[in-house]
């Protein structure tokens, strides 16, 4: 009787032990083949101080405290946050990257980060902001970083609502 307990409690520990194994190798292969944004500069066309990548965050939505969780989160992934604001008096229905220098590497790594596709950004150089992008978030933003988990592929272009005046 104690051997054929011996034997299931031994073939239970090698089954929990290779759950474990297989468990560890998906998450080093997860690790290994998801591409990861770096929030270092390659370029830095508008002589912004640091190596880092600098972004303001505008909130394009109407709801509260989205471009300060949005800031938290890109502050996690080593991006620089000089600033967080609403958006002046228009809404989006899309969120959008505004390249501020002309580095559209930067821009690219922050839509990396935050999950936004590359046609997502928009050049609109403003070297007196000193910031290497901005980012707006709009109504879609249940679909980017930090509020939806997977990256999203497609996006269509971004549309401009202005806000009902009666309120």
């Amino acid at each position: 009787m104690t051997t054929r307990f011996n034997n299931w409690l031994l073939n239970a520990g090698i089954l929990v032990s290779l759950v474990i194994a297989v468990a560890l190798f998906y998450a080093f292969f997860i690790r290994i083949t998801t591409v990861a944004p770096d929030p270092h500069r390659f370029d830095n066309p508008g002589n912004l101080l640091g190596d880092i990548i600098q972004v303001n965050v505008l909130n394009a939505t109407g709801e509260d405290d989205l471009a300060q969780q949005m800031m938290e989160y890109l502050r996690e992934q080593g991006f620089d946050v000089v600033g967080t604001d609403n958006y002046p008096k228009v809404f989006l229905e899309k969120s959008v990257i505004l390249d501020r220098i002309g580095n559209m590497d930067a821009a690219q790594q922050v839509a990396l980060a935050i999950g936004l596709p590359i046609s997502a950004i928009t050049q609109e150089v403003r070297p007196e902001y000193f910031v290497d992008a901005t980012i707006v978030v709009g109504k879609d933003y249940g679909m980017i970083h930090p509020w939806y988990i997977d990256v999203a592929d497609d996006r269509e272009d971004v549309d401009v609502v202005v806000p009902d005046s009666s309120n």
